[in-house]
């Protein structure tokens, strides 16, 4: 096994994708420049890819894997990236080839190319996590792995135009619950994960760049959340004098009013407003740095930062990713510090 905090060498590949067995074909020629995004938008995560071809070649539409492949000390791993819907959105001819640019698509792309019938409906006391995993495997090719099950407590109802992928957020929005995508694209129905991927402490002080930046949310926290349903009112107040944030050391009330509240598996009104507080106020602050590459660590994965002489310290949650393919894989990252997990 590859010792991804020590020094090894690397070179990259682009291997197409049969969308019925979701294996690999064969290898994409002449590829270049290849980089990931991941953020919080509904497909989770996009690329972009260079490839020369032959005047007159049309690419089309392929579903490609992105695959690192990393030697060290005679052992070798391969490596999948990312996965993604990639398709040409320019080209520059001469000298009988072209240098297209390709934009690769998330593999949830077609869940957001297809819109629902208008009045299609969930019943209340339906699992969610199935219900999200069917509409996927109703449009999606990659692999569908559903982590659990939550049940909904009311109907939901998809307006007309709503596409698939929205209407898997409705769901799964309803229990807090999120999609993760593996490099072979393989996509979970989960969760927010809860367990470690990578401890950033000074045994892993190498994968890491000089310097971290910090972003505070401190003052736009709420201390109060009024959770309103018809003529029912539920108020859940921070007033730990210990926190920062709370009525107690503000001294006034941060409010957020919340008129269309979604109880999930029963929880009272008053519970729901508990609830949503702790949610609206898991983060105070946001770090972003460079490191180098490290596996099974996406959007919504946990690291712990454990190195106080840049700055980086606590338990956070990813929240956005960009991957440089070149010598290794470049990782800048952003990751929300949780107060309590």
């Amino acid at each position: 096994m590859i010792d991804w905090g020590g020094g090894y060498s690397s070179s990259w590949r682009m291997m197409e994708v049969d969308r019925a067995t979701w294996a690999d074909l064969e290898e994409v020629p002449d590829v270049s420049a290849m980089a990931v995004e991941r953020g919080d938008g509904q497909l989770v995560e996009s690329g972009t890819a260079n490839v020369t071809l032959p005047i007159g070649e049309d690419f089309g539409e392929r579903y490609c894997r992105i695959e690192m492949l990393a030697e060290q000390d005679g052992e070798a791993e391969r490596v999948a990236v990312a996965t993604l819907l990639f398709s040409p959105v320019s080209d520059e001819a001469s000298h009988g080839r072209a240098d297209a640019s390709l934009e690769g698509r998330s593999v949830l792309a077609p869940a957001a190319d297809e819109v629902l019938l208008a009045g299609t409906t969930v019943p209340k006391g339906s699992d969610g996590a199935a219900e999200a995993a069917r509409l996927l495997r109703g449009c999606c090719h990659c692999p569908i792995v559903v982590d659990g099950a939550f049940t909904l407590d009311d109907d939901v109802v998809f307006a007309e135009g709503t596409t698939t992928i929205e209407a898997v957020w409705m769901l799964l929005d309803a229990a807090q619950w999120t999609l993760m995508i593996e490099g072979d694209g393989t996509t979970h129905v989960c969760p927010k994960p809860t367990t470690l991927s990578l401890d950033l402490d000074l045994a892993h002080a190498s994968l890491l760049g000089t310097s971290v930046m910090t972003d505070s949310e401190l003052w736009k926290l709420p201390n109060r959340y009024i959770a309103i349903d018809g003529d029912r009112v539920a108020m859940a107040v921070n007033d730990d004098p210990d926190d920062p944030i709370s009525v107690a050391a503000r001294g006034r009330y941060v409010d957020m009013v919340d008129s269309s509240p979604k109880c999930v598996n029963g929880e009272t009104l008053q519970a729901y407003a508990e609830r949503m507080l702790a949610e609206e106020t898991r983060s105070t602050c946001s770090k972003s740095y460079t490191r180098e590459w490290w596996p099974d660590v996406y959007l919504c994965s946990v690291v712990r930062g454990g190195i106080a002489s840049i700055g980086l310290e606590g338990t956070m949650r990813v929240t956005q990713q960009s991957i440089q393919c070149g010598a290794g894989a470049l990782v800048t990252e952003t990751a929300e510090v949780l107060r309590w997990l």
